[in-house]
């Protein structure tokens, strides 16, 4: 049971009833973070597991009221849930006709912020700093190219149309599509990694090149902001940059990197 979901689905119900539905197994071949999204996200439904933690094909949900005409109440659910989940198969399907290279394209278009460019520009500045961090720590040569090749690809993902409904997945649709496209695993974990931790006491990445990757690109959006006077105060942090800044130093020192921050900031800024 997800607790955050438990208290949420607890304060919008005076009377809750719980009642099961299914959804097609043919569902299953969409990567199950979209499926447990349109779950979750959309419907406020429990995703159901079996005791090896596979996704079955059903799930539990929560009637304000009473038990009276509750199989009604249950089909009404699954045919609004399978019209989610043919949504999710669909953008599944139509993301894998495009190419990585395609979708890097498009990111020209689309700005990051004001006074600091395009995501594709943002891609470029973390490139950099991914190289320079890299030459930082000595890396070994396979660890930097693969570090460097998930910083050029490390954003294709935002424009794919599952991303674009499920704008949770950012990072996750990367991965799953990154090797889909052929790309090394290293590199595909590295795309979903570069977002942890996704909050506070959140999971770290488990790579070398998802560390880096995360602080590169961190990095990249506190030095910009600080740099256009987007800086946090008391009441606002519109770029989470404490968030960010507190994750960098935590990744540091689960990778026990022997590297000091200025020394990190000063070889970025040179």
């Amino acid at each position: 049971v997800d607790d955050e979901l438990l208290t949420e689905v607890k304060h919008l119900v005076e009377y809750p009833t719980v009642f099961t539905g299914t959804f097609s197994k043919e569902f299953l071949d969409v990567p199950e973070e979209a499926l447990i999204t349109s779950m979750k996200e959309h419907q406020r439904y429990f995703p159901v597991r079996d005791k090896n933690g596979k996704l079955l094909p059903h799930f539990v949900a929560v009637r304000n009221g009473d038990n009276n005409h509750i199989e009604t109440v249950a089909k009404g659910n699954e045919k609004v849930l399978k019209a989610r989940l043919s949504d999710a198969r669909f953008f599944y399907e139509e993301d894998q006709k495009q190419s990585i290279d395609n979708n890097l394209k498009k990111l020209e278009k689309i700005v990051f912020q004001e006074k600091l460019g395009t995501i594709s520009d943002k891609v470029t500045r973390v490139v950099y700093v991914t190289e320079q961090i890299a030459t930082l720590l000595q890396l070994d040569e396979q660890t930097t190219n693969n570090a460097l090749r998930a910083s050029e690809i490390s954003k294709f993902d935002l424009v794919t149309n599952m991303v674009n409904e499920f704008t949770e997945l950012q990072g996750i649709m990367g991965e799953k599509y990154a090797v889909l496209f052929g790309e090394n695993e290293n590199v595909a974990k590295a795309i979903n990694e570069q977002y942890m931790p996704r909050h506070a006491n959140g999971e770290l990445p488990s790579t070398t090149e998802g560390a880096l990757l995360s602080i590169a690109e961190k990095i990249d959006t506190i030095i910009g902001c600080f740099s256009v006077g987007i800086i946090p105060s008391g009441s606002q942090d519109p770029y989470a940059l404490r968030r960010q800044a507190l994750g960098v130093l935590q990744i540091i020192q689960k990778q026990a990197w022997t590297v000091q921050l200025e020394e990190l900031l000063d070889t970025i800024q040179g």
